[in-house]
């Protein structure tokens, strides 16, 4: 006589199989957070660095904008309002003393771009920051020329009058 058994259950059913996704999931979002954050852990510090630097020397009771620019030098320019209510840019730089310059005392870069919109109208303009050039301050104006290969330039203007320093050329291709 045959004996007929019971198929036993499998192991892994619908539910199990859906807690395993979910952990698994659940820990490489995880994984990839820490990650993430161990990436950026220098370059939000180095932000936060800055942040204080530029508000102890201005004495900045809100900060607007913090940008990195490095050229010769790197430094951090730190855009904020100070205790008087005044727009001020705080330079920061690793081997001198930060250097602070009120909005009203320089060009905006509203007024940069409009004179570079008027004497370059065919330029598509990538960015415009401020920026350190040999120790001076500067807005830094990135753009493009052209649709086939696009030559891209950096343009340099003083930040107190806004008059063109320099010009960079980047090369539209390069060879290994």
């Amino acid at each position: 006589m045959r004996l007929i058994a019971k198929k036993r259950p499998p192991f892994m059913t619908l539910q199990r199989w859906l807690f395993v996704s979910a952990a698994a999931l659940l820990l490489f979002i995880t994984v990839f957070f820490i990650y993430f954050r161990d990436i950026q852990m220098p370059q939000w510090s180095a932000i936060s660095d800055a942040k204080a630097k530029a508000a102890a020397a201005a004495n900045l009771v809100e900060v607007e904008n913090i940008y990195k620019h490095v050229w010769n030098t790197e430094s951090w320019i730190v855009e904020g309002i100070d205790e008087e209510a005044n727009e001020v840019f705080v330079w920061i730089t690793e081997d001198k003393q930060p250097e602070i310059i009120k909005a009203s005392d320089s060009v905006s870069s509203r007024s940069v771009k409009d004179s570079f919109t008027a004497s370059k109208p065919d330029a598509v303009v990538k960015r415009i920051q401020p920026g350190l050039l040999d120790g001076e301050p500067v807005w830094e104006i990135f753009y493009s020329i052209g649709q086939g290969p696009s030559h891209y330039f950096y343009e340099f203007y003083t930040f107190d009058s806004g008059t063109l320093i320099s010009v960079y050329r980047l090369p539209a291709k390069t060879e290994p």
